[in-house]
């Protein structure tokens, strides 16, 4: 065994044979799979067909049986239906829920599969093996048809049932010549391949290798090789390529030691550039230049990751929209250099006094929002009442006289139905312009923007 595992590291002719070989094989599962795929595709499609067919021959009779309650009759039927080899369940839903009945494997309504006896009664799981729970089905709907009546009648719908275990049970004869056949070729193939390389390739290159070891390194002597079967090739080229190289060896190896030690301190240096770059890219892109706060793309991103983590825990989730009250106007009448400033103040105001777990946005211009995890609105309204006492207690310098400004602020909590973060942002921002009609410096939630249009509509 080590013998043969020598052999191999030794070799350059298996090592081409086995990359030659795996991706030969590669190719050969691909095209195999394919096959197989292809195979039970169209094993299923005939599955199909022949569930199809069984409307024509049973429909009449599970017609009768419904319209005149005979659940003997019925359950004959289905019974007879259930034997086929190509049916593993058959389930009738009449419309009056009279003569609901099912035999073997269905699904129910959570789409999981349920088991009944010959008597319509549950049973133990009786099919087992791979596809024996992968149910595919074919529904047809039953009406009576009778001389007393212009048009049919409809009394419900059968559902026939199917598996990928019947499909595979078909299908595996063909499986198994495919594999076999893919196996016989790839064998085929790389015991061809391994002769002509360990021909042309592999004893050649042996003869090489012998050389060389029994070169005296003190004074090395030209290698000839015993190759008939062509003037020059790369062998040959190698050859005299190596005789060559013994002698200019030690001249470029203190040479070659400095330029790999200079290559590897710029290598170094330009990672660390790029590492740089990259943090400076990245918090430029998520980051608001301004207040320093999460732009509005990091906002929603960071928002809709949380959102969907709540619903998945069931935990209480509110979102807090902030607006600056009357922001052009102090822009205007103090310059966009106290509105930066005040900007900077709100935003750091919004930092103090929130968790390290809420996050903060700037959507733009004067517009902020707050998401508050693991709070319920009660909370959330607390919060926002007491953001908006901080804000009002904001004092900007200018010259010689003291700036203060207000905030508005809606409130919403969560609800199963809110998916994405755009809805929240619309009900939050829905009650906080409630809040600037209602004379602004205030906190509305939205919960009582919902009740009052329920109550208008009530009334």
């Amino acid at each position: 065994m080590r013998t043969l595992l020598n052999r191999y590291r030794q070799s350059i002719a298996l090592h081409l044979l086995l990359v030659i070989f795996g991706f030969y094989f590669l190719v050969a599962i691909l095209v195999t799979v394919v096959q197989l795929y292809k195979e039970y595709e169209n094993t299923k499609k005939e599955f199909y067909e022949e569930i199809q067919t069984l409307p024509a021959t049973f429909g009449k009779g599970i017609s009768d049986s419904v319209w005149t309650y005979n659940q003997e009759l019925l359950q004959s039927i289905l019974q007879g239906m259930y034997n086929l080899p190509i049916v593993v369940g058959v389930k009738i839903e009449s419309l009056d829920h009279k003569m609901d009945m099912q035999i073997g494997a269905v699904l129910n309504e959570q789409n999981q599969v349920d088991y009944y006896d010959s008597k319509g009664q549950p049973s133990e799981q009786k099919l087992f093996g791979l596809g024996a729970k992968s149910l595919f089905d074919h529904e047809f709907p039953i009406h009576y048809q009778g001389p007393a009546f212009k048009d049919d009648i409809p009394l419900g719908k059968v559902t026939l049932y199917s598996n990928d275990r019947l499909v595979f049970e078909r299908v595996k004869y063909g499986f198994f010549l495919i594999l076999i056949n893919s196996l016989i070729k790839t064998f085929a193939l790389w015991f061809i391949i391994y002769f002509f390389i360990k021909k042309y390739l592999g004893r050649p290159l042996e003869e090489f290798t012998h050389k060389i070891r029994q070169q005296n390194t003190q004074s090395p002597q030209p290698i000839d090789l015993a190759i008939h079967w062509t003037d020059k090739n790369e062998l040959l080229i190698l050859k005299d390529s190596y005789n060559q190289m013994i002698q200019r060896l030690n001249e470029h190896q203190h040479e070659l030691l400095e330029l790999n030690q200079a290559l590897d301190e710029k290598v170094k240096a330009r990672t660390h550039d790029l590492e740089l770059a990259k943090e400076s890219a990245e918090k430029l892109a998520y980051s608001d230049p301004l207040t320093q706060l999460n732009n509005r793309r990091a906002f929603f991103d960071y928002g809709q990751r949380l959102l969907n983590l709540a619903f998945r825990q069931q935990n209480p989730l509110s979102l807090i929209m902030l607006d600056i009250d009357n922001f052009k106007k102090l822009n205007d009448t103090y310059g966009h250099a106290l509105g930066d400033q005040a900007l900077k103040a709100f935003a750091d105001t919004l930092k103090n006094n929130l968790r390290a777990t809420d996050i903060i946005g700037r959507l733009g211009g004067e517009e902020f929002a707050v998401l508050l995890p693991n709070t319920e609105e009660a909370n959330a309204i607390n919060i926002a009442q007491t953001l908006r006492q901080k804000i009002s207690q904001i004092e900007l310098k200018h010259e010689h006289s003291s700036i203060q400004f207000t905030a508005s602020l809606g409130v919403v909590e969560s609800k199963p139905e809110d998916s994405n973060i755009d809805s929240l942002l619309a009900q939050a921002d829905k009650a906080l312009y409630v809040s600037k009609d209602q004379g602004r410096n205030q906190v509305t939630p939205y919960s009582e923007i919902s009740a009052s249009t329920a109550m208008n509509e009530i009334g």
